[in-house]
């Protein structure tokens, strides 16, 4: 059952954010070129939503997008994703095409600064970690 519904488009990049209601988890589907800017305007469209539905889980579906970060900016993303509001107590699993040098770099990178945070390339195997206590 989906609850709330929202399609946000900023420049090449769009997305969608449902709250699956039945699991208690915010579903984040990306489509198109993510740069930081982009990636710090969707944060804080997710910190609304985990806020509002009082959630702490999220599968975030990456497969249709591209990402256009410099290694700097994946290794800054923890501190400035925390100063938008991301917390410590949200459980993310990201799912990508496919799995790469700069995914497993950010992934690395999230879980040494204290995030729950991890990748997938099958978005059934990340729903059954983020939904796994």
């Amino acid at each position: 059952m989906f609850c709330c519904a929202f399609l946000y488009y900023i420049s090449l990049m769009e997305w969608t954010i449902e709250y699956l209601v039945d699991e208690k988890l915010l579903y984040i589907k990306t489509k198109g070129i993510l740069t930081k800017e982009e990636a710090n305007s969707m944060l804080r469209d997710v910190v609304e939503a985990m806020k509002k539905h009082e959630c702490h889980k999220q599968l975030v579906d990456h497969r249709d997008t591209v990402f256009e970060l410099t290694i700097l900016e994946y290794y800054e993303r923890p501190d400035v994703n925390k100063e938008i509001g991301m917390s410590y107590s949200w459980k993310i699993a990201m799912v990508f095409k496919e799995l790469s040098e700069n995914t497993r770099f950010m992934e690395t990178v999230f879980r040494n600064r204290g995030y729950n945070f991890q990748q997938f390339d099958d978005i059934e195997e990340a729903r059954k970690w983020v939904l796994s206590e």
